[in-house]
Parts: structure tokens; C-alpha cells; sequence
């Protein structure tokens, strides 16, 4: 009899995790063998070791984003990686796995989803991991700072975006001025620009 694929799951949700837990336990193939609540969390259980498999949300509290995968997958070269988030974006969805996330599923995905995910990932090769250096300025934002950027291009306000994803407008602005920075715009018309040339939104909107 196979041992079965041991599972973390790394996510700050509370119930997300009671979610994946339940649905994990529920195949006899498959045992959950951590939890994470943040980015440093995450990469202390792969640290641990034994672990196959780990169900990753990329917006955590810490580490995050791109940065948090490529870490995770630096600790252990045989680990797979499932990326389990609310917000898939394409660019996101495709970095992540040339980084090499084994799958990457939004968390309206249905059971039988992630255990098709899960186990596929163990008879899949690991993919060679590209340096996120190689990949556009946009690929490099955290999923909250690519959720902005797309609402601020969207031509949301500042004011509207921070009620709408309940933070503080001074969280936003600051949101704001990072993107910029790394896209090297000046203003929301630069960001505009960059994600027209970048393939993000349609040049008729």
C-alpha cells in the first residue's frame, strides 16, 4: 500500500484551513500534516520537513505574493506546490507556475478540484523554476497590490477601493505609490499605459 501524500495547507483564514482539512481527510490517500497562518509560518513547516504538498494562499500576512512561492520552493526542491487563491489573475496564475507551482486553483474550486490537483502534482516532474527577476515589473506585486493596480487602471478612486476591500485609504495610497513605483509610472494614466502594453486590460477598456 502507497504511503499516503502528506498535505500542509498555508493559509490565514481559520476557516479556509477547517475547509481544506475537511475535504483533504476526507481521501484516505492524502494527510494533512500542517498548518500555516502567514507567509514566515509557511516556510518554517517546509523548513521542518515532510511535507509533499503544500496548499498555498499567495495574500498572507508577511511573506507574500511571487516572493513567498519562490521562497517556499527554495527550501525544498522535491516539494510541490498547489497555489490556492481568491483572486486569479492571468499573469499571476502564469508566473506562478514558471516559478513552479504544480496547479494554481481559485478557492470557489470544487473537491473533487483540489484532490485531482493534489495528486496530479505528485506524478507531474518537477518544472524548472525561472528567477522572478525575468519576469515583467506587474509579475512581482503581491496579489492585494495586482488587485489595486487593476482597480485603480479600472479607473476606481483611492476612497472607493479602500471601502470596497474594507483597509484605510492611507493603506491604498501607500498601495499606490509602491505600484508605481515598480511599474515606473508617474501617474494613473502611466499605469494605464503599462497595462495596455502589457496585455493586462484591452486598449478599448
Amino acid at each position: 500500500m502507497k504511503p499516503p501524500i502528506r498535505v500542509a495547507i498555508a493559509d490565514d483564514h481559520p476557516i479556509v484551513r477547517a475547509g481544506l482539512r475537511g475535504i483533504l481527510s476526507s481521501d484516505p490517500g492524502i494527510e494533512v500534516v500542517g498548518e500555516a497562518e502567514d507567509g514566515v509560518g509557511a516556510v518554517a513547516l517546509v523548513r521542518k520537513g515532510g511535507i509533499d504538498v503544500m496548499m498555498l494562499d499567495l495574500a498572507m500576512p508577511g511573506r507574500a505574493g511571487l516572493t513567498l512561492l519562490r521562497q517556499v520552493l527554495d527550501e525544498a526542491a522535491d516539494l510541490r506546490v498547489v497555489v490556492f487563491t481568491t483572486y486569479v489573475a492571468g499573469s499571476h496564475r502564469d508566473r506562478a507556475m514558471a516559478i513552479g507551482a504544480s496547479a494554481y486553483l481559485a478557492k470557489d474550486a470544487r473537491p473533487n478540484e483540489i484532490l485531482a490537483a493534489i495528486t496530479q502534482a505528485m506524478v507531474r516532474p518537477v518544472q524548472r523554476r525561472l528567477d522572478a527577476e525575468s519576469g515583467p515589473p506587474h509579475t512581482e506585486l503581491s496579489i492585494r497590490q495586482y488587485d489595486v493596480l487593476m482597480r485603480l487602471v479600472r479607473g476606481e478612486s483611492v476612497t472607493g477601493i479602500a471601502n470596497d476591500l474594507h483597509l484605510s485609504v492611507k493603506t491604498v495610497s501607500t498601495h499606490k505609490i509602491t505600484i508605481q513605483k515598480r511599474l515606473g509610472a508617474k501617474s494613473v494614466v502611466d499605469l494605464v499605459r503599462y497595462a495596455v502594453e502589457h496585455g493586462l486590460v484591452s486598449a478599448s477598456g
